[in-house]
């Protein structure tokens, strides 16, 4: 039976890719997905790092815009340019433009898998890159979200030759984290207690908990417990 991602997939304006990455798909001015625009990626040597998130092809299970029921594939998540890249069964693959995707997570054996929802871009702060944001804590009145993100920067070579004074490309890895409100607004956030006392500034009863919540909050588990933990308690922000 065809398979009903395939089907969809192809449907869009999507533009396909070699899978040893030597052809790039380019975006035009404006950030659309451009079509028949391609050019030719710097060797291996001259960007250093993986583009992608996770090595390898993981399946995970993709929500298209307009669609009720997911369906499974395999994809790799382009964080430099904030691509999903779905695996057909000749063996190349399609680029998804993330405006394309309600949402997709990452399946793990045993786990709950690793879940990013896709935002309109216009409604994201302009640092997080235009991508999905990894759901850390799911409430129904706050969001924690994690933001990945890959640019190029330039350091010093490693090479120890005495006629060597050349810098080299690398990938540089970041993250940002948002606590998203009910409401549709994003606020920054800090793997600190006091940020999150900071974010929570209106919501009396929420404060006051926190506050009197034991234990540090320096770690992702740690900030995403107390979200889930004071969802109850928060109230609709006054606008």
């Amino acid at each position: 039976m065809a398979r009903l991602l395939t089907l969809s997939l192809l449907a869009l304006p999507l533009a396909c890719a070699a899978q040893n990455s030597n052809v790039l798909l380019t975006r035009d001015v404006n950030g659309n997905f451009a079509i028949g625009y391609s050019l030719v990626p710097p060797n291996d040597r001259a960007v250093q790092g993986n583009i992608n998130l996770l090595a390898g092809w993981v399946p995970a299970s993709l929500l298209l815009t307009g669609n009720k029921l997911p369906t499974v594939e395999l994809t790799k998540y382009d964080l430099l340019r904030q691509e999903l890249r779905v695996r057909r069964p000749k063996g190349d693959s399609i680029i998804v433009p993330l405006s394309r995707l309600q949402e997709f997570t990452f399946q793990a054996s045993g786990g709950a898998g690793r879940r990013f929802v896709c935002y309109p871009a216009a409604t994201l702060p302009a640092d997080v890159g235009g991508g999905c944001g990894e759901v850390l804590a799911n409430g129904a009145n706050l969001q924690l979200l994690k933001f990945w993100r890959k640019v190029v920067v330039q350091r010093p070579s490693s090479d120890n030759s005495y006629a060597s004074n050349t810098n080299v490309n690398q990938l540089e890895e970041q993250t940002r984290y948002y606590l998203r409100w009910a409401d549709g607004r994003f606020v920054p956030l800090r793997l600190k207690r006091a940020s999150l006392e900071q974010a929570l500034v209106g919501q009396p009863a929420a404060l006051a908990a926190l506050k009197a919540r034991k234990g540090g909050l320096g770690s992702e588990a740690d900030l995403a417990a107390a979200v889930l933990d004071l969802n109850p308690l928060l109230t609709a922000p006054a606008r």
